[in-house]
């Protein structure tokens, strides 16, 4: 189960809600598909790219769209998601800062029934089609590491359609929380309970007993909009249980 979603079919906002800076070749350079290569470089393929600022809320493509943009994130937070018929809304994929989106849209592929989101203000580099392609039949390499990137994305799809269709909501939480969480500190800030469900595919009810269930049992500590692993092998645990 999922967030029910206020419309059924969000329109792209972005040609008029996003705001465009002064051009910055910049945010190319945390991109993992661009390592090994020269600003010079860069600069000479992209010399018209902007990083633009996109409100929280803005839509950056629907399934409909035409598929001629690759997306980078330089700051913020973007969701992929889907509708379903009933029009509730089911989180495929989060973008963090550095990732690359709209791949598949670049390999003659639909954007895959996705919508893309900013849920919270964003920097965000657009690159075109007939731009990434030059650069693409320039640097092999980079082919080599977009191929990559697909085939890391469909592995991750499989994986959260294995998890969905037979994993038991403390197992895909488990999963989620040993994943998300910051793997230094072990702490998941900034997220609400309707956010995790969103993701993993359970009502906000089920996640937040769950939740309670595994920190009465010592595994995290929980406090508004942050969650805290306390016992990380625990967690794994309830992840290798149901795989056994």
């Amino acid at each position: 189960m999922v967030k029910a979603m206020a419309h059924s079919r969000p329109k792209p906002s972005y040609s008029k809600r996003i705001r465009k800076t002064p051009r910055a070749m910049s945010p190319l350079y945390g991109a993992d598909l661009f390592q090994g290569i020269k600003s010079t470089e860069l600069g000479t393929l992209f010399d018209d790219v902007e990083l633009q600022t996109c409100p929280v809320g803005t839509i950056l493509f629907t399934p409909e769209d035409p598929c001629e943009v690759l997306y980078i994130l330089r700051e913020g937070l973007v969701e992929l998601y889907r509708l379903t018929a009933s029009g509730k809304r089911l989180v495929t994929r989060q973008i963090l800062p550095g990732s690359v989106f709209g791949v598949m849209g670049l390999l003659g592929q639909t954007m895959q029934g996705n919508f893309a989101e900013t849920i919270e203000d964003s920097s965000i580099c657009m690159i075109t089609r007939d731009d990434v392609l030059t650069l693409l039949k320039r640097r092999p390499d980079v082919a080599l590491r977009m191929l990559e990137i697909v085939g890391n994305r469909l592995r991750l799809i499989e994986e959260r359609f294995l998890e969905a269709v037979y994993s038991s909501v403390d197992v895909r939480l488990a999963h989620f929380l040993l994943t998300c969480t910051n793997s230094a500190s072990g702490e998941l800030a900034d997220i609400t309970h309707e956010e995790i469900g969103d993701t993993i595919g359970a009502v906000r009810q089920t996640v937040t007993e769950t939740l309670g269930l595994m920190r009465k049992r010592g595994l995290i500590q929980t406090g508004p909009k942050h969650i805290q692993i306390i016992d990380r092998h625990g967690l794994e645990a309830i992840v290798r249980g149901s795989e056994s």
